[in-house]
């Protein structure tokens, strides 16, 4: 296998673990400089995991966190392949209608009954810079002696690189 293809298919089992996992934790840094997580919905752009899309409300303390700093970590658990993935990237805030309108699904009307159009509907765009994995089932494990997991990195020109 080649650098990239190992690249595309530890994508790929990462995304794989992100769907399975359903939601992930959203940790953002409180007004006090002290972590603060809660479980959040997530919306991959891409193959490449270019962007990772977080529904919320214009007046949520994510929000609030996110836009005083904009440094984040996302952690995806997924028990059945005994796998996890943490993304640690940066937030934008997003109220662009095209964009609200592509994600949203109807369970979204019970906080926003206007649907997308909602004044309070915002995303949280994630522009992965690092993403950490494991997956024992998917044969994507941590190197035994240093305890590293599979560690892809940010390229200067978008991609990705290998890290650990």
């Amino acid at each position: 296998m080649t650098q990239d293809s190992d690249i595309e298919a530890f994508l790929d089992v990462g995304r794989q673990i992100m769907t399975a996992a359903g939601c992930a934790s959203l940790i953002t840094i409180d007004e006090a400089g002290l972590p603060f997580s809660r479980p959040v919905r997530t919306f991959p752009s891409d193959a490449a995991l270019t962007k990772i899309t977080i529904p919320t409300d214009s007046n949520s303390r994510k929000t609030v966190q996110a836009r005083s700093n904009p440094g984040i970590l996302l952690s995806y658990v997924d028990l059945s392949s005994r796998g996890y993935v943490t993304v640690i990237g940066n937030a934008e805030l997003n109220d662009r209608p095209e964009d609200k309108q592509a994600i949203w699904v109807d369970p979204f009307s019970a906080f926003w009954p206007d649907g997308p159009e909602s004044e309070s509907y915002l995303l949280i765009d994630v522009t992965p810079e690092r993403i950490e994995m494991r997956s024992y089932t998917q044969g994507v494990a941590e190197d035994p002696t240093r305890w590293i997991p599979v560690t892809l990195e940010r390229t200067g020109a978008g991609g990705w690189k290998q890290t650990g």
